[in-house]
This record gives C-alpha cells, structure tokens and sequence, in this order.
C-alpha cells in the first residue's frame, strides 16, 4: 500500500532499538531482533513528513494525540459506554470451511497493493524524487511481480487505487492478460478516511473509484481494501451499500470471518490483514531495513501454522517495495517453498470469498 514511513521518529526510541537489534542479530535471534525492531519502527511517535518516509498505513491508524491535560477518556467509560465503542466493527463467526477446494489444507493470497504515486499525491506532494520512488511500481517493480507470479503459474489479488491506473493505465491491461488475477478498490487516491470523516465525500470518492477501475478493467470489483488499512466511522456502512462482497482491511482473526455490526451480522465476509505479513514495515526506508531472508523466514513459519491448521495466508506486498531486485528473489523462494507441499490452494481473494460463504463457490 505504499512506503509506507512519512514521518520523523523520536530519535531516543530509534537509536534503542536499533543497538538492540544490532547487537541480536550477532546470535541466533537475529530474526526475532530484526521484526522486533520493525515493529517498533511502526509504532514510535511521529510528526513532520519528510519524503516517503513514515509508514502511511501506520499514520492513519495511530491513536489520536492526547488531549490537553491528559488524553485518556476511557479510563472513565463505564460497561456499557466500553461495549459502545468497539460494537461497530466486530469479528463474527469463523468461516475457515472444512475443506478448501479440491481438497486442500490451506488457501493462499499472494495480494499486491499498487499504490504508486498515489498517496504521496493525496497529500499534495508533488516533489520529483518522492513521485519516482512510487512510479518505480510501475515501471519495474509491477512487471517483475506479474512475471513471477506467470513463472509459477498462480494467480494474485491487485488493490488499486484509481489514480494509480489512471497515471498508468497499461498495468490494468498487464494484470489482466494471464486471465486469472483479481483487481480490487483500495480508494480513489490512497485517500486516508479516517482524517476524511465525511460520509459524503467517502462515498464520492468509492463510487468513482469503482466506476473508474470497472471501465478500465470491463468487471466491477467485489473486494474492497481500505487506504492504509484505515476504516473511518463511516467505511462500513458505505462498502456495504456498495455491495462489495468481502473486505480485506482487518486483523480481528488469521482465518476469513463475518464482520458483526452493532451485535447483527451483516453478511460481509472479511479477509484479514496482519502487519507481520506485510512487506511495507520491514523494508521502508525508515524501517529497519533488515536482510530479506529474515523477513521471508517469518513469511514461512506464519505458511507453515497456516497449512498445519487448515486455514489461509494472506501476504500483502507492494510493487514499488517487493518489486526491487534483492527481495523478489525472496519472494520466488518462497512461492517455490509453498508449492513443496501437497495441498496448496493459491487463489484470488475473491475465489476464497466465495469458498467460505455458505453455499459459495469459487470461480
């Protein structure tokens, strides 16, 4: 979904955990150092936004800053206030079926969040050498990407943002060609909704989103990702409406889920995202930069639970930073290690959306 670090992070808080990770890495933790260290990265407090730096992801779902004299509301919330606050967007009931089709242990997304230019342009950023860094997805990273994915024959989910295909309107063409991969909404512009926080002007931005990437692609998408993984107060409803038929912005399980809304059910199935199975974290400049076998071998362990229990992977990538040369390597090794074993279902999100439904089928 971008590079996803956009601003400057206490430098206390960095040089600490990057002497900790430093001095892992020279023993047999390395890798827990190194995944350490970019979590923390996510998770300092940040302000100004220097070119492409901070975690746009992360930035829109941060907490609030603190009020004035303190910042903590709900240390004085009572029962029914707490349960108010987190009815409107639950996990419901497990939808993992018995068996995948034909039969397999797991399913596997390999998803791709081609964000581009178009975030670093929703803030109004139109310095050269940052709109490079983004267009670098389009020009090298998306066509090493397809190409992998054709080497080993599978298919994978693309969420577009609208300006992206509009500034590059040949990926659609390219994604399309091999016939078998997915293209979903993720926002008209990377917009981030949560600072949006107006209804109208979500549901603007959706429809003409949907309404760009359904011409240009000839299919109206059914998988909607928010920008940044971010949902405002409004996003469920408003993609709902849309009759989308799943999300794939939430982390409440590791196995696909309904979403429950105010206690009711609403019939939308959700995909669930995770930050440890997301390339952004780790490989962003502000990030901890770490070797990509370290990341891959968490990629590997989180396939390895997922087969051993039946359920599903979902790995989120990004052209413009899995795209590079040093790290699609890692990314074929991987497909090649997943493939090793018997039972493997790679599929689009929306062929394991219309798996786990009741009565579903896939394409």
């Amino acid at each position: 979904m971008r590079d996803r670090f956009n601003g400057e992070c206490d430098m206390r808080s960095e040089r600490s955990f990057l002497a900790v990770a430093n001095r892992r890495s020279r023993n047999a933790g390395r890798t827990a150092a190194i995944v350490a260290a970019s979590v923390m990265t996510m998770t300092v407090g940040c302000s100004q936004e220097p070119a492409g730096v901070m975690s746009e992801r992360a930035a829109a779902q941060a907490p609030a800053p603190p009020a004035q004299g303190g910042g903590q509301p709900g240390t004085k919330w009572n029962e029914e206030r707490l349960h108010a606050a987190v009815a409107p967007v639950r996990a419901g009931r497990a939808l993992t079926p018995r068996s995948w089709p034909n039969g397999a242990r797991v399913a596997v997304c390999l998803s791709f969040d081609v964000d581009n230019e178009s975030f670093t342009l929703a803030r109004g950023d139109t310095t050269p050498v940052t709109l490079s860094a983004g267009e670098y997805g389009a020009m090298n990273g998306l066509p090493r990407v397809l190409e992998t994915l054709d080497r080993h024959g599978i298919a994978g989910s693309f969420y577009i943002p609208a300006v992206s295909a509009l500034l590059h309107p040949r990926m659609i063409e390219d994604i399309r060609k091999p016939g078998r991969h997915e293209i979903g909404v993720h926002g008209w512009i990377h917009e981030n909704l949560p600072e949006l926080n107006d209804a109208a002007e979500e549901e603007r931005l959706l429809n003409q989103a949907i309404d760009y990437l359904t011409k240009a692609s000839g299919k109206r998408p059914v998988g909607y990702r928010a920008p940044s993984w971010a949902f405002s107060q409004h996003t469920l409803g408003l993609i709902r409406k849309a009759g989308f038929l799943y999300d794939s912005s939430l982390m409440a399980m590791d196995e696909p889920y309904e979403i429950v809304s105010n206690g009711q059910p609403t019939g939308l199935i959700e995909l669930p995202v995770e930050w440890i199975l997301d390339d952004a974290p780790y490989f962003g400049r502000a990030g901890s930069l770490p070797s990509p076998e370290a990341i891959f071998s968490v990629y590997r362990d989180e396939f390895d639970v997922a087969y051993a229990e039946g359920t599903m992977m979902m790995l989120t990538m990004h052209p413009h930073v899995i795209g590079h040369r040093s790290r699609i390597v890692h990314l074929d090794k991987l497909i090649g290690y997943m493939k090793s074993k018997p039972g493997v279902w790679f599929a689009t999100a929306e062929d394991i959306a219309r798996a786990v439904r009741p009565g579903g089928t896939t394409n």
